[in-house]
C-alpha cells in the first residue's frame, strides 16, 4: 500500500491490453501510467483507446518527464470517433473515465483523493474537460496560423549542400563487449540524471545544491561502487557502417558489394513547416553515402535487481538504481557515438545521433530494421516488444548522420 492506496505494480514496458486486463480483473479504482521516454509516452493514448473500446470508465493518471499537460489534454480524447477532426476539437468525445496529467507524485496523490471523493470527482472531471477543450482550440488555432502561409512541401535536398563522404574502417556490424563501467560512468550526464531520472526537475538554486550535496552525490557514489563490484550493469554495444543512398524521404541501405541491391529501406518523416526537413536530406541521392548505426544495452541486471528491491520494500533504492541504469545506457550510447566520430574522422560537434521514437524520426518500427542490420538479438541478447520497444528497457539505438549541417528538429 502507498498513502492509503493499494498499488499493483505491473512493471515496465507492459502492453496496453495487459494493463487494461489487469485493471478489469482487480476492479481498479484508477490506472497510473508514467513515461520517461518520448517513445514510451505514445503507449498512453493506446491504453485510453483500449478502455474506450471496451466501454470502461476507469480514470487514467499520467505523468513522467516525457509528457506535459497538453499531452494529457490530447490523450483525454484518444480513440474518440471524431478524434481526427482537428478543426473542431469540441466535437471530440472525451473519455468518460477522465485522463489526468500529474506533474509529480504530490499532484498524483491529490488527484486520487479527488477521484475517490464522490463530492469532488464530478467537479474535477468538468474542470479538466473544460481546460482540455480550450487547450485543443488554442492548439488548433496556433497550427492553422503556422501553416496558413506555408508553400507546398518540396524535397529539400537541392538546398542541402553536398559534403565529403567519410570512409569508415569497415562495413557491416561489430560488437563491443565488454565495455568497462569505468569508461562509461565519467560520461554520465549528471544534470539529466539528477533532474530527469531522479526527480529534481523543479528544484532550483540553493534547494537543488543542497539536494545534490546531501542526497544525490552520496547516493551516486554508493550505487556506482555497488555496480562496479557486482556487475548489475553490464554495458555492451553493436555498431556498424552501411552504404546508403537517399530517394526523396527514403534512405536505402545498400549491399557493400552491389550498389543495386537494397538491404533495407527507411522511410523518414518530413516537416510540414519550418524548413521541411527530413533525415534523408542529409544523404546523397546521386552516389553511395555512409550511415552509422548503433545499439547499446546495460543488460537485464538492473531490472531484475530493481524487482528484488521493490519486493523487499526498498522502493527508494530501486527508484535511484533504475534512473542510474537508464542514464548509464545513454552514457554508453555516447561512448559508442564518440568512437564512431573518431573512426569517421568527424569534427567534435559533427555527426548527430537520432533515435527512433524521437522528434526527427518518430517511427519506432525502424527498430526492427536496425535489429536486422546489426544482428542485435544475437550480438546483445536484446529483443523487441510488440510495440517495437527495445527490451531490456535500459537500451538505446540510433542512426549516426555525418553531414556537417545535420541538426535536431521536430517533424510535427
Amino acid at each position: 500500500s502507498n498513502n492509503g492506496y493499494e498499488v499493483k505494480d505491473l512493471g515496465k514496458q507492459v502492453r496496453a491490453t495487459d494493463i487494461v486486463n489487469t485493471a478489469q480483473e482487480v476492479n481498479a479504482t484508477a490506472i497510473g501510467l508514467s513515461a520517461l521516454l518520448v517513445s514510451t509516452s505514445k503507449q498512453m493514448p493506446i491504453v485510453v483507446e483500449e478502455l474506450r473500446k471496451r466501454g470502461m470508465n476507469i480514470p487514467v493518471l499520467i505523468g513522467g518527464a516525457a509528457i506535459n499537460r497538453d499531452f494529457g489534454y490530447r490523450a483525454l480524447y484518444a480513440g474518440s470517433p471524431t478524434a481526427e477532426d482537428e478543426a473542431e476539437p469540441a466535437r471530440r468525445i472525451a473519455y468518460p473515465g477522465g485522463v489526468y496529467y500529474c506533474k509529480d507524485a504530490f499532484e498524483g496523490l491529490d488527484t486520487m483523493d479527488q477521484i475517490t471523493a464522490p463530492d469532488k470527482r464530478k467537479a474535477l472531471e468538468e474542470q479538466v474537460t473544460g481546460k482540455a477543450e480550450a487547450a485543443l482550440r488554442r492548439m488548433a488555432v496556433a497550427e492553422a496560423k503556422r501553416t496558413a502561409s506555408l508553400p507546398e512541401v518540396k524535397i529539400r535536398r537541392e538546398r542541402t549542400r553536398p559534403v565529403a563522404i567519410p570512409l569508415p574502417p569497415f562495413f557491416g556490424a561489430r560488437a563491443l563487449k565488454p565495455i568497462q563501467l569505468t569508461e562509461v560512468f565519467p560520461l554520465l550526464d549528471i544534470n539529466e540524471l539528477f533532474r530527469l531520472s531522479w526527480g529534481a526537475k523543479g528544484a532550483r538554486g540553493e534547494a537543488f545544491d543542497k539536494l545534490t550535496r546531501e542526497e544525490f552525490e552520496p547516493r551516486l557514489r554508493e550505487l556506482e561502487e555497488e555496480c562496479l563490484g557486482t556487475g548489475i550493469l553490464r554495458p555492451v554495444a553493436v555498431y556498424g557502417y552501411f552504404r546508403c543512398r537517399a530517394e526523396d524521404n527514403r534512405l536505402k541501405i545498400l549491399d557493400t558489394q552491389d550498389d543495386t541491391k537494397v538491404l533495407e529501406s527507411f522511410e523518414f518523416a518530413r516537416q510540414s513547416k519550418d524548413e521541411h526537413l527530413s533525415l534523408a536530406d542529409y544523404f546523397s541521392d546521386t552516389k553511395p553515402d555512409v550511415i552509422g548505426l548503433q545499439m547499446v544495452t546495460v543488460g537485464p541486471g538492473a531490472d531484475a535487481h530493481c524487482q528484488e528491491l521493490n519486493a523487499a520494500g526498498n522502493y527508494t533504492k530501486a527508484y535511484y538504481l533504475h534512473g542510474l541504469a537508464v542514464q548509464t545506457a545513454e552514457a554508453t550510447a555516447h561512448y559508442v557515438h564518440l568512437r564512431i566520430r573518431k573512426e569517421l574522422g568527424l569534427e567534435p560537434r559533427q555527426g548527430k545521433r537520432y533515435s527512433p521514437g524521437y522528434p526527427a524520426c518518430p517511427e519506432l518500427a525502424d527498430h526492427e530494421k536496425m535489429f536486422s542490420l546489426l544482428d542485435a538479438r544475437d550480438a546483445l541478447g536484446v529483443d523487441l516488444t510488440s510495440a517495437h520497444q527495445i527490451m531490456p528497457e535500459q537500451s538505446t539505438a540510433a542512426f549516426v548522420v555525418h553531414h556537417e549541417d545535420a541538426k535536431y528538429f521536430n517533424v510535427f
